[in-house]
């Protein structure tokens, strides 16, 4: 009897122990199983995330899209017509320029970029990106050196204006009234003979 005994026990610690691997292998499938859900409920949420910023771009996109071909469109005009326009188009130009760098790029596009349509540079890749940098260093270039001709300009015609104001010692108004004054006293036949002389 005492070796049933000592069978029984050695029998029940046996089961014990297998009892308590199991409760701790059940312990850590149930852990695994709860961090494994903590983890599928961050991916889910990220996942969620990114359906939403995906959907606030696609939604920015058709916002901005339509307003930034508007732009393109514009400064290439603007391009175009510089010569016709006596420059005065070059005011648009700098005017873009500095809103792209105020707004960014969703409305207003880099000098070069209003050249190369959307459709050349997504087939293109690189190469139609290349393209829109080679233009816009161009332009840029041809930008600043407009506008140091303007600015040259500017202050030319401010320079003679002085002079004649200080040459006739008068004041801005009273000169202007000199002036249509000698017109006048002038008549219509020396006026005539004026633009006869200057066509």
């Amino acid at each position: 009897m005492a070796q049933a005994d000592i069978l029984d026990y050695n029998q029940q610690q046996f089961v014990s122990a297998r009892m308590r691997e199991s409760k701790n292998r059940n312990e850590e499938v149930k852990d695994g199983q709860q961090k494994m859900s903590l983890r599928q409920k961050v991916a889910s949420a990220k996942k969620a995330l990114n359906i939403k910023e995906k959907a606030k771009k696609k939604i920015e996109e058709k916002v901005t899209a339509p307003v930034r071909m508007g732009t393109n469109w514009l400064l290439k005009e603007a391009w175009w017509n510089l010569i016709s326009s006596w420059g005065l188009t070059l005011i648009y130009i700098n005017i873009h320029v500095f809103l792209r760098l105020v707004l960014g790029e969703k409305f207003f596009c880099k000098l070069g970029d209003e050249w190369i349509p959307k459709k050349i540079k997504a087939v293109g890749g690189d190469a139609g990106k290349m393209g829109g940098k080679a233009i816009g260093i161009i332009e840029v270039i041809g930008l600043l050196l407009l506008d140091a001709v303007a600015f040259f300009l500017i202050l030319a015609i401010l320079g003679l204006i002085s002079m004649i104001m200080s040459w006739l010692g008068k004041g801005f108004w009273s000169s202007i009234w000199g002036a249509v004054k000698a017109i006048y006293n002038l008549g219509w036949d020396g006026v005539s003979a004026l633009v006869d002389l200057f066509k």
